[in-house]
């Protein structure tokens, strides 16, 4: 059989961080070295999905290349995104039309005025951070657990599990000892 050397491409999964500020949501991919600015490509179809493809040549026969989609806010103003790529890491800018809401509004009926407690509406502040910091943690966990392989994700799902037996397995313990 005649031609020329067959050409592997090395699939990777870059590392991605979400930063999102009142008005702007940034994307963070971590890419590595060697790729540059021509590798790479950034589109937005007509459905608000953002597609970020790189492919960068590792010697003859081989490249590696990645492709990342993630879903654009609602609020997006898709004319003004922008991306930016420094030392080996892509930022893309996105701009939103209104901040997203940090918690529930809440109307009131039948009220013309009323008098609100200040420390109630800390405590909805403290709410919302408080929600706000759970949602950044476990964003930041899920992605960390989605860039790993398949085995590494049925053992780390393994190890969570075990953990929740042990806890629940504590609680009966303490719960059926006498005081």
């Amino acid at each position: 059989m005649e031609g020329g050397p067959t050409h592997f491409y090395d699939e990777i999964e870059p590392f991605c961080r979400w930063r999102r500020t009142e008005n702007i949501d940034i994307l963070e991919l971590h890419l590595p070295s060697g790729l540059k600015k021509e590798h790479l490509k950034i589109h937005i179809n007509n459905n608000g999905i953002l597609t970020i493809t790189g492919t960068c040549p590792v010697d003859q026969t081989e490249s590696m290349r990645f492709k990342k989609e993630t879903k654009v806010a609602k609020n997006c103003r898709i004319n003004e995104i922008r991306a930016k790529f420094s030392k080996g890491v892509l930022y893309v800018t996105m701009p939103r039309t209104s901040p997203i809401a940090t918690g529930p509004s809440v109307a009131l009926k039948g009220a013309t005025s009323q008098t609100l407690d200040p420390k109630a509406d800390d405590n909805m502040t403290n709410v919302a951070k408080c929600a706000s910091e759970f949602h950044n943690k476990f964003g930041s966990l899920k992605q960390r657990l989605w860039r790993k392989t398949v085995v590494e994700g049925v053992a780390a799902l393994v190890v969570v599990a075990s953990a929740l037996v042990g806890v629940v397995k504590a609680y009966q313990y303490f719960m059926a000892s006498p005081v």
